[in-house]
Parts: C-alpha cells; structure tokens; sequence
C-alpha cells in the first residue's frame, strides 16, 4: 500500500482535480464528517472559511490511499485505513471528507482534512509526515494481511536499494496537465545519461528531445521540458548520486537560471 499527501492551500485547483470524471472511470464522495457541506468545492471553501480566523495558509491536508492493484479494501477497510492515518498524523476528529478515484479497475481514496483544530483556533504542526505515511502504511498491510512494501525510514528500513523516488503530487498534477509524465521523464534522462560520455554530449542528446539543462537557484542542475517546467536534474536520474554528476557534468557551462524554487 502506498501513502502520501501534504498540506495544501488550492482549494480550487484540488476541487477541480478530486471531482474530475474526465481522467477516472468513476468518481464518488464516500465520506463528509464534521462539515455542512454536500460536495467537494463547497467543502473546500468551509475549511478555508474557518482557517480564515488564523494564521495558517496551508488550511488542509490531502492524502492518497492507493492499495496495489490486486489488492481490493472491503468499505471496513476503508473506513479503518483512513482512521489509521488520520491518529498517525494527528488529525483525529477534525473535519474531512473522502473521494474515490476507480482508473482502469484500479481503486484509490483521497483524503482531505482540515488541519484548523476548532477548539483552539490553530493548525496541527504537520512535520515528518512521510514517516506517518509509512508507518500507517506498514500496519494496514499487516492488519489486511496484504504484502508489505519496502520501508526507506526507521529502524525497520528494508535491506537493498531504496526504492525509486516517487513524484510528488503536484509534480503528477503538473504532468497530467502538460502531458509529460515524471515518471516516463526519468526513464528518459536516465537513458540519455547512460548513453552519453560526457555533459556535452548529455545536453546535445537533451537538446535532440527538447529538453534544456539550466542552472537552478539553489538545487544545482535542472532540466526543463517541453511544456517549460523545471525539473531537478538529480532527483529525476536513477541511481546517480549528485557528487558523480556533477563530476559528469564539469566539462559543461551552464548558463545560470535563476528561480525561487526547483524540486
């Protein structure tokens, strides 16, 4: 099972997205709790109207539950799986709501919170969340009996290679809109860097797929793609460590590009 989110502030580009049927087989909502709202936007809108009275611009908090694909939840275990993640994140009794997503026979949930707690008007501090998802993660394949997968935190991170680095959510929200999947990019950078000599041949071969190396501000080289967006060069190559790229790509000026931000 995997499991990942963060705190988010869209509230319209997430409605848009959680109620899209152009993308999904089926779209359903199977749960409002603690919220007067009937549907997605609206919902949205009433967690941002109560972080109004704070501080807090990232006013919610969505999550992905997506078990492997043969792998199908009873509505028991979905109610309990969302319940799991909800105590390891600290979340629990504030508002939410759930939306099921069903592409190509395959189901997964999104889970939307709010992380204004209503008693004391503040937003619950969201930090190492990662290390919640995979412990959330670990204990529902146990209690379903499913096969766990491989954990990367902890002193129960699995033996052998990490697994790969998965997009982040907006990276695959990005790519849904451009067309250009972070996942398919990596397989191709990864090839044309296997294939090339040195970092001037890697820019032609770049160059020959419309792809540009650049410098980021702050996270050393980056590659933009067809639709212009940035991706980092080091996070986008499997199994190359930035120190042996960078040495790769020492024969190659780069013209500085500069922007406030480059994952």
């Amino acid at each position: 099972m995997i499991i990942n989110g963060g705190a988010r502030s869209n509230g319209a580009f997430f409605a848009r997205h959680l109620t899209n049927g152009e993308h999904n087989e089926h779209v359903s909502l199977c749960e409002v709790h603690s919220l007067i709202a009937t549907n997605v936007p609206d919902a949205l809108r009433e967690m941002e109207a109560v972080a109004m009275g704070t501080l807090c611009r990232n006013y919610f908090y969505h999550a992905n539950i997506n078990p492997r694909e043969d792998e199908t939840l009873t509505a028991g275990q979905w109610n309990l799986a969302v319940n799991t993640l909800e105590q390891h994140l600290g979340l629990s009794g504030h508002a939410r709501f759930v939306v099921e997503h069903r592409k190509q026979g395959r189901t997964h949930r999104h889970v939307i919170w709010s992380r204004i707690d209503v008693k004391v008007m503040r937003a619950v501090k969201m930090d190492n969340d990662y290390a919640k998802h995979q412990a959330a993660a670990r204990e529902l394949e146990a209690s379903f009996d499913h096969e766990a997968l491989p954990s990367v935190l902890g002193s129960n991170r699995s033996a052998g290679p990490r697994p790969l680095r998965r997009p982040k959510s907006w990276e695959s929200f990005r790519g849904q809109k451009s067309g250009i999947d972070p996942n398919m990019l990596r397989q191709t950078l990864t090839r044309l860097y296997q294939e090339s000599n040195d970092g001037v041949s890697f820019a032609a071969r770049l160059s020959d797929q419309g792809l540009a190396l650049v410098r980021g501000d702050r996270t050393g080289y980056c590659v933009r793609d067809q639709a212009g967006h940035l991706h980092s060069l080091a996070k986008r190559l499997h199994g190359v460590k930035t120190a042996e790229l960078h040495a790769f790509l020492s024969d190659l000026a780069v013209p500085p590009l500069t922007v406030k931000a480059i994952d």
